[in-house]
């Protein structure tokens, strides 16, 4: 399979140096360079783009690609990772085009995504230590009244010292805006980890985001997802209909946070991630940041 013209079974050089990126010789070996980025491997692929590491003059980074057509989309996504530059927010480095693409080059975070946790259960204490993180960097948008509609495992990064960062910001928007395609049935964000208003065309709420970190820190606790199915519609209707299965009676303490971030109704559910840090702070013996709506010099972040 490909997509934007680079192969996902193996490095295919030829078909990104045919995109119109130039070609560097380092030590020998023929790598394409990208921007003055040299590519290294592929460490992931998103809806519309692939992950690489590359390196840079300041050392490895992660290099987002996509073709031209979402070139506009992609530098709105860097202006807003810029916008809401925060210790738990991954830090954006640069991004421009070459060729038939563009790119955005950030930090590279060397122990992966919260991907690679899935499928165990993790200690308790971790799990509450990852999603207060978590909630610092999302209380960053919420904050300054935004949803960023896709919180899911591939979006969280691990530095290699453990500190937990929030990715990929193309679907962020301010709360209560009603997107022109949103509408019963729509998909926004990742299907195991969407909210039951936001299937409903329910305009976007912080509460959505804690719907979907809930549902993460369940799979996380548990070692499976709250919600499963043979199908997509199966999972869909969970979400929207199923109640929160108990957690493991070794976690029943956690229960009453699970239920508050997973609460089918959003006015019951916890509304923001300041909830969630509120709930989190005691039980990590950490505090709540005061709240920070303004970005840079005092500005607003808009859409």
């Amino acid at each position: 399979m490909r997509v934007h013209g680079f192969s996902h079974t193996g490095t295919d050089w030829a078909a990104i140096t045919a995109a119109g990126v130039a070609a560097e010789s380092i030590e020998g070996n023929v790598q394409p360079a990208i921007g003055g980025y040299r590519l290294s491997r592929r460490i992931g692929e998103g809806r519309r783009s692939v992950v690489w590491l590359a390196q840079g003059r300041q050392g490895p980074v992660a290099l987002k690609l996509v073709d031209r057509s979402a070139a506009t989309a992609l530098a709105h996504e860097y202006e807003t990772a810029a916008f809401f530059a925060h210790p738990h927010i991954v830090k954006v480095l640069d991004q421009g085009r070459a060729g038939s693409m563009a790119y955005l080059a950030m930090e590279y975070a060397a122990g992966g995504s919260l991907a690679g946790h899935l499928g165990r259960a993790l200690e308790p204490r971790k799990v509450l230590a990852l999603v207060h993180q978590a909630a610092l960097g999302l209380k960053r948008l919420h904050d300054a009244n935004c949803v960023h509609r896709d919180l899911k495992p591939a979006n969280f990064l691990l530095r290699a010292d453990g500190t937990l960062l929030l990715a990929d910001f193309d679907l962020v928007t301010a709360a209560g805006a009603r997107d022109p395609a949103a509408r019963p049935g729509a998909l926004f964000g990742t299907p195991r980890y969407v909210a039951p208003e936001q299937l409903e065309g329910a305009p976007a709420q912080p509460a959505a985001d804690i719907y979907s970190l809930g549902v993460l820190m369940y799979e996380l606790l548990a070692g499976r997802p709250p919600f499963r199915g043979e199908t997509l519609m199966e999972v869909l209707s969970q979400h929207l209909v199923a109640a929160v299965p108990p957690l493991p009676p070794s976690l029943a303490a956690l229960q009453p946070l699970a239920d508050a971030m997973l609460a089918k109704d959003a006015t019951r559910r916890l509304p923001d991630a300041n909830a969630v840090l509120e709930r989190t702070a005691a039980l990590v013996g950490a505090s709540v940041p005061p709240v920070t709506p303004a970005g840079p010099s005092g500005k607003r972040w808009t859409p």
